[in-house]
């Protein structure tokens, strides 16, 4: 930016602007006939020069000028003006949000944010679920179901339920099962999911109380009982908006390539995991994607937290994407989605 003077900073600005609405090359006639006063000699002299320290290019001989990675970069950082969100859009999306979170558990939802996502911002919606592993353990509840099974009911702080019925060789009187479930949920409180698994079996064998063969079934179980906290799920929701933009048409090679990603997900479930550390909301565009599928695309992520625990939703799109209107609307829904799921567990 130290590079760019006044007049350029303004043409930067209204070029990216104008180029983000239409979708064409920029010339300095659009330029001067768009609120810049100054003459379209000067204008083109000075696109120029933005050309020259990389702020530009000019995709052919004779047409206009569009922004680089860097000419967006310097947008994002320091000239656009971000859109507030509407008072109609924040009650439309606090509606479906809440709808979302009545209807759904807590580990179903972030998948249904991401779907409203990609519907109010017409680009690819992205979400990973939190990392239940680093929730900490509530209660587990057992439930004589008949005189061989037993409903094991696990709950962590941050809302989560996980049941799953347990065979059992033999009956469990009600006193044995009721000291036993004491005894767990004693020796595991204040334990993460992670902690738990490492130090289950230490913390309930040495017990002289409840019933040894419960709890030995627990421990075994250990893993099976904790199998879906520990998976990080991806959600990928509305690849037709992403596909229809125009930057992708004629390119079926690089469709295929983000196809192929998209469906592989490991790749994109550790690029949206690295960000989990990122505050406000994380942009990268372009070339500054670490994966070469993305290099036309920019990704738009944010944190959100509920409990002690924490997930990213986002979006993606083709760098030509109006992020003064993407960013505030991305912050506002992590936002209420934070607000609303706390709001949901301090019901449970």
């Amino acid at each position: 930016m130290e590079d760019l003077s006044s007049r350029e900073r303004t043409i930067l600005d209204r070029l990216v602007n104008c180029f983000i609405d239409t979708g064409e090359p920029v010339g300095s006639r659009t330029l001067s006939k768009r609120g810049v006063d100054l003459s379209a000699a000067t204008v083109r002299n000075s696109m120029s020069d933005l050309e020259e320290k990389g702020y530009l290019f000019q995709p052919h001989t004779s047409a206009g000028r569009v922004p680089t990675d860097k000419g967006y970069r310097v947008f994002v950082d320091t000239l656009m003006h971000q859109k507030q969100v509407s008072e109609d859009d924040r009650r439309r999306l606090t509606a479906m949000v809440e709808d979302c979170i009545r209807e759904n558990e807590v580990e179903s939802l972030i998948g249904q944010v991401s779907k409203i996502i990609a519907e109010v911002s017409h680009q690819l919606g992205v979400a990973l679920t939190p990392r239940f592993q680093k929730g900490m353990f509530r209660s587990l509840e057992m439930v004589q179901l008949s005189e061989s099974k037993l409903l094991l009911i696990l709950t962590i702080q941050s809302g989560l339920v996980k049941t799953m019925v347990m065979e059992v060789d033999a009956s469990i009187g009600a006193s044995d099962l009721d000291t036993t479930r004491r005894i767990i949920n004693e020796r595991l409180a204040g334990l993460s999911i992670e902690e738990m698994l490492s130090e289950v079996e230490e913390r309930l064998m040495s017990s002289s109380e409840g019933s040894p063969k419960l709890l030995r079934m627990i421990c075994d179980k250990a893993d099976s009982l904790f199998e879906v906290i520990h998976e990080e799920d991806l959600h990928l929701v509305g690849t037709g908006n992403f596909f229809m933009q125009p930057e992708f048409a004629d390119q079926q090679l690089r469709m295929a390539e983000l196809i192929g990603m998209f469906e592989e997900r490991t790749e994109m479930a550790g690029i949206l995991s690295s960000r989990m550390a990122s505050d406000g909301v994380a942009i990268t565009i372009g070339e500054e994607n670490e994966s070469p599928q993305l290099k036309d695309c920019s990704l738009l992520t944010s944190k959100y937290r509920f409990g002690n625990v924490t997930g990213v939703i986002g979006m993606m799109g083709p760098t030509r994407m109006a992020y003064d209107k993407m960013v505030p609307l991305l912050r506002y829904i992590a936002s209420l989605t934070e607000t609303l799921l706390e709001e949901k567990i301090e019901k449970r």
